[in-house]
């Protein structure tokens, strides 16, 4: 049996002035077709990389079409990007003639002319390969799902997890709900519901925290959704958080299930969990429990434990910032510069060190050049410590990271550390690349909400104390800072007094 595999992978923070060009895709991201995907993609931890092994173990021949992502997150995709993905996956499926077609779509893509290109891809692998050939989507967490998707997808199913820990564990789940269905065992039907409640990236951790008193709401929507996937004759529950930093009219939650054959259960599922969601959204607030950026840092200076973790929740990279904030950046000058490292994307100033050389002394203004809320530049003054070329292998999924032209910059007792291209810290390695161990530091400051919990808090164990910071920038986690103009409305927190009732049926009366 054939199965035709690909697909296109972009969150996109419409809020983040620089678009997602083709250029800027094959430059920084991947951007694979034919046996190139296989080859890139076998043996990583990746989404691509489990459909890849559970193709493999369910006994189906696969045909490679394409795939293309790219990160950090950027801003709206160029036309260009969204037909020329289309066209690869379009023509692929077609040349494929395959029994069933398995994607990966993140399912927060925002264009600057079309509003959904997922659902742009769907709508044309669907006409291209007919009502009768099965189309299974596997997509991210933090997911902007159209309503239009269950239209062209016999299932839909997302990760389950935040951080992500399970991005292989659902490519896999895919490509065996793919087999099945193939064998005929199953014969998949996908219901989806969207509740007014928007949420940003910061908000959306299964892990506690600060910013989440005791556990927090997506933990127990996930907890429920994983209860309801037990039910007889369902096949896949998933929580879709949405993606709160693209202002476009599909924006906010979804809450999807597929069934064997039964679209009332599936209705019901998705009808309770909205329910649930409604009934805590609450949780999704954010007005009280954020940091100050100067208070952060005085806390981390006096802790008696560390390393403390500093969020710079503004200046989220895996969120769409563009990596240069610069308030954290001020307030350890302000303090001294105490033991610190953190990053700052200045491909500027990162050159510029580079060409100064290692041992020199080295002055600028870095930072705050790309988004106006993210700061003005601050003057440093230190020595050239490190250069590097900003390549290296992320030990969690095995994908290559691209940090550019990168230089350590040591003033007082703290390293800045200057990128080319912005970078997601949600691993160690990726001080570890440039010659600084985390656990020895006083403070590491991430560019990240809470994907990094999965590397620093729970696996290695490397932060003490994290403090969330209430730092400024295209990433905050307060949706009410900022001025939606296309997102459905009203919805909550941005609108008072919503009024929603979700048919609130028990799935398992």
């Amino acid at each position: 049996m054939r199965v035709a595999i690909g697909g296109f992978s972009h969150e996109t923070n419409t809020f983040n002035p620089e678009s997602t060009t083709l250029a800027r895709i094959k430059q920084n991201g991947t951007y694979v077709s034919g046996q190139d995907v296989i080859d890139t993609y076998r043996g990583t931890k990746s989404t691509i990389g489990g459909i890849i092994d559970g193709c493999d173990a369910e006994g189906l021949t696969m045909v490679p079409m394409f795939f293309a992502t790219h990160g950090p997150t950027t801003g709206a995709i160029a036309s260009e990007v969204v037909h020329d993905a289309t066209d690869h996956l379009v023509r692929g499926a077609i040349e494929a003639k395959a029994d069933a077609v398995l994607l990966h779509l993140h399912g927060a893509a925002a264009g600057q002319e079309i509003d959904d290109p997922e659902a742009h891809i769907l709508a044309a692998v669907r006409r291209a390969i007919g009502p009768a050939v099965p189309l299974v989507v596997v997509f991210d967490l933090h997911a902007n799902i159209g309503e239009s998707w269950a239209d062209h997808a016999d299932a839909i199913i997302g990760y389950k997890t935040a951080p992500h820990v399970d991005l292989y564990e659902m490519g896999y789940a895919g490509a065996q709900l793919v087999g099945r269905t193939l064998r005929g065992e199953v014969k998949p039907v996908c219901r989806l519901l969207k509740p007014p409640i928007l949420v940003k990236s910061g908000l959306m951790s299964m892990s506690e925290g600060s910013l989440a008193l005791l556990k927090p709401p997506m933990y127990w929507l996930i907890s429920r959704a994983a209860e309801l996937s037990r039910l007889p004759g369902v096949l896949d529950v998933t929580v879709a958080a949405g993606f709160g930093d693209a202002d476009v009219p599909e924006a906010g939650m979804t809450m999807l299930a597929t069934t064997d054959r039964n679209p009332e259960l599936a209705d019901r599922i998705v009808a309770e969990l909205c329910d649930l969601a409604w009934r805590t959204r609450s949780g999704f607030e954010t007005e009280l429990v954020l940091t100050p950026v100067d208070v952060a840092v005085r806390r981390a200076i006096e802790s008696p434990r560390w390393p403390v973790i500093l969020a710079d929740q503004g200046n989220n990279t895996a969120g769409g910032s563009p990596g240069d904030g610069t308030a954290i950046l001020a307030a350890l000058k302000a303090a001294g510069w105490p033991d610190a490292a953190l990053f700052v994307r200045d491909g500027d100033a990162a050159r510029a060190a580079a060409k100064a050389g290692v041992g020199a002394e080295f002055s600028s203004e870095v930072g705050g050049k790309h988004e106006p809320t993210n700061g003005r530049p601050v003057s440093i003054e230190g020595t050239v410590r490190l250069l590097f070329s900003g390549d290296f292998i992320d030990p969690h999924f095995g994908l290559p990271v691209r940090l550019g032209t990168t230089a350590v910059i040591r003033c007082g007792a703290t390293d800045v550390i200057l990128t080319e291209h912005p970078s997601s810290q949600i691993h160690p390695q990726y001080f570890r690349s440039v010659g600084i161990e985390p656990r020895t530091r006083r403070i590491v400051v991430v560019q990240s909400a809470h994907l990094f919990r999965d590397e620093f808090q729970i696996h290695e164990q490397i932060g003490k104390a994290i403090i969330e910071v209430d730092s400024p920038g295209i990433t905050n986690p307060n949706t009410r800072r900022f001025a939606y103009t296309r997102v459905r409305r009203p919805i909550f927190p941005l609108d008072p007094n919503v009024e929603y009732a979700p048919r609130s049926i028990a799935a398992t009366s």
